[in-house]
């Protein structure tokens, strides 16, 4: 049976969740779309997921699933922390 990207275990550190959930919160959940620092925020965002990625040493699974993995780790961490919307 072929592997699922659910079945891909890919260990990421909390802390980098973490960190990284902040940055993912600027541009996700932003009033507006066109304020200063929205697209700085998704570029840091999509450069550190490959970052990430590209450091992963088995790839199971593409990058495209690899970055979905990530934002849901970061929605977790942020609903976790009461954290659901940028202020």
């Amino acid at each position: 049976m072929p592997a699922t990207p659910e079945d891909a275990s890919v260990v990421l550190p909390q802390v980098q969740i973490e960190a990284l959930a902040v940055v993912y919160d600027r541009f996700a959940h932003a009033i507006d779309p066109h304020a200063p620092g929205v697209d700085a925020a998704e570029t840091t965002f999509t450069a550190e997921v490959a970052l990430w990625y590209d450091n992963l040493e088995v790839k199971g699974i593409s990058l495209h699933e690899f970055r979905k993995q990530v934002i849901l780790r970061c929605k977790r961490h942020l609903k976790s922390s009461g954290r659901t919307s940028t202020t």
